[in-house]
């Protein structure tokens, strides 16, 4: 399946023209300090574990601090057939109007 990088920016008008699965990878700690309203809170070092329960029906966003491990959790999903969008510089990039 396709596996793209996109900006903050990029995500947040898709989010508004479909339905996306947001996902932040990062930790429990991090996530309550401020995250993409809606998104589900799945750290990456959990990505093994949850990865093959995913529906392949669904579009993803994947997000973390600063971009890297959403990169590697996006191209694993999409090896594993699922459509991944990974938001290039992570969170740490945006601070628009969905950011809670």
């Amino acid at each position: 399946m396709a596996f793209q990088l996109i900006s903050a920016r990029e995500a947040e008008s898709l989010m508004d023209q479909w339905e996306y699965v947001v996902i932040d990878l990062r930790n429990d700690r991090d996530y309550r300090k401020g995250h993409m309203q809606g998104a589900l809170n799945l750290p990456y070092q959990f990505l093994d574990q949850y990865i093959e329960k995913l529906p392949e029906n669904r579009h993803y966003i994947l997000y973390c601090s600063h971009g890297s491990a959403s990169m590697i959790a996006g191209r694993k999903m999409s090896d594993a057939g699922l459509d991944v969008l990974s938001i290039g510089g992570g969170i740490l990039s945006y601070r628009g109007r969905l950011f809670v």
